[in-house]
């Protein structure tokens, strides 16, 4: 199954399948933009001859049928729905919109899966097997040495 006979599928049975890109720094790309905060790509794309499903699904991805904008939706929905005692969105003091509150949790989570994709590509140190130091190890009566080459200790 090709990707491209993925995406017939999908139209036919009228499901919207939209490519959303994150670069490494955190940077969104246009899908993303466009679903989260409702803004137009600023270049639209271009498709070969040989993808006109994969053409068909990002024109559709664009109509206004298309879920977008849905941060600017949900701070207009809590500001107008939330108690007037309540200044800050959630549990945080720090987050006092919807928006604010997803770029918090969203830049958090990029830096720190950032952090552990780099630690899985270069480890600090490595790890060593612990090294027999030169001479004879000396232990207490009873206790074997993890060091001592002679098998009856």
């Amino acid at each position: 199954m090709t990707k491209e006979h993925v995406l017939h599928t999908l139209f036919t049975n009228a499901k919207l399948l939209q490519i959303w890109a994150i670069c490494p720094y955190g940077g969104m790309g246009p899908m993303l933009r466009r679903f989260l905060f409702g803004d137009d790509p600023i270049r639209p794309l271009s498709f070969t001859t040989n993808k006109p499903h994969a053409a068909r699904m990002y024109l559709e991805s664009l109509q206004s049928s298309a879920p977008h904008g849905i941060l600017p939706l949900a701070n207009s929905s809590w500001s107008s729905s939330k108690p007037a005692h309540q200044k800050f969105y959630g549990h945080s003091y720090t987050a006092p919109t919807p928006r604010i509150h997803f770029l918090q949790q969203f830049s958090l989570a990029c830096t720190c899966t950032k952090a552990f994709a780099i630690h899985l590509r270069r480890p600090t140190r490595t790890q060593q097997a612990p090294q027999a130091p030169s001479g004879t190890a000396r232990a207490p009566p009873g206790l074997s040495s993890p060091f001592s080459t002679d098998p009856r200790v």
